[in-house]
């Protein structure tokens, strides 16, 4: 089993729009459903009314947040951890990595990129592999019009690839590009043509067919630099 650091940063902020006691995303059915018993037990009178008021004010978190969309990116995240984690015990699996570098670089012909987001960095043997996770329905794929998927990991994986370069001791640093949709709806773009498509079912086995590259003293030196950079 692989080695987990960190968890999905779309959990821990879906989480964080919920009371306390919602400690994983499986525990917000349950847990609003004992909320509404609660109050029905409460008592009348000053404190009771107390308690009543704050029951109702948490139920309210819940109903606001029901449809959020950040439950599918979430959902779609943990996916793949869970697959990701069937890696054998020398994959190491860096959730929710961020990056800020101490200058802009120049992306696609002009100095605009300085940081970047990633879902999952797996280190390994076989190099650096950037994954990006997108659970978008067909229609929200076709409306967006920000910054695309495959620009989104194209640009984390040069943010990567520089921040590996600085450790000096890697001349030229394997980076992987792979961006994973959920639902199967997003297809090869030759304009990112270094950015890889990859299905839940094949990531796990696209990763340990890879070369190897890197030596087991290299992977602890990356792994050790990649965790000051985990947002959770």
């Amino acid at each position: 089993m692989a080695l987990i650091y960190g968890r999905p940063d779309s959990e821990r902020e879906l989480l964080n729009k919920y009371p306390k006691a919602v400690k994983r995303i499986e525990d917000i059915d349950k847990a609003y459903e004992d909320l509404k018993k609660q109050l029905k037990k409460e008592n009348d009178g000053f404190f009771g009314h107390f308690k009543k008021w704050r029951k109702q004010w948490q139920l309210g978190r819940f109903e606001e947040n029901k449809d959020d969309p950040m439950h599918a990116g979430a959902r779609g995240e943990l996916m793949v951890l869970d697959e990701l984690s069937k890696l054998p015990e020398d994959y190491h699996v860096l959730c929710g990595v961020e990056f800020e570098l101490p200058y802009y670089v120049t992306y696609k012909d002009q100095k605009n990129l300085k940081s970047a987001q990633m879902d999952f960095v797996v280190v390994s043997k076989a190099g650096v592999v950037v994954i990006e996770v997108k659970n978008w329905t067909r229609q929200y794929y076709e409306n967006n019009d920000g910054i695309s998927p495959h620009e989104q990991v194209d640009r984390a994986g040069l943010v990567m690839w520089i921040s590996l370069k600085s450790l000096r001791m890697l001349q030229n640093p394997r980076v992987i590009k792979v961006l994973v949709p959920i639902q199967k709806n997003m297809r090869y773009d030759p304009i990112f043509k270094f950015v890889l498509m990859r299905n839940l079912e094949n990531i796990n086995s696209f990763i340990t067919n890879q070369k190897e590259v890197l030596s087991e003293k290299e992977i602890k030196i990356i792994v050790d630099m990649l965790q000051d950079h985990i947002t959770v």
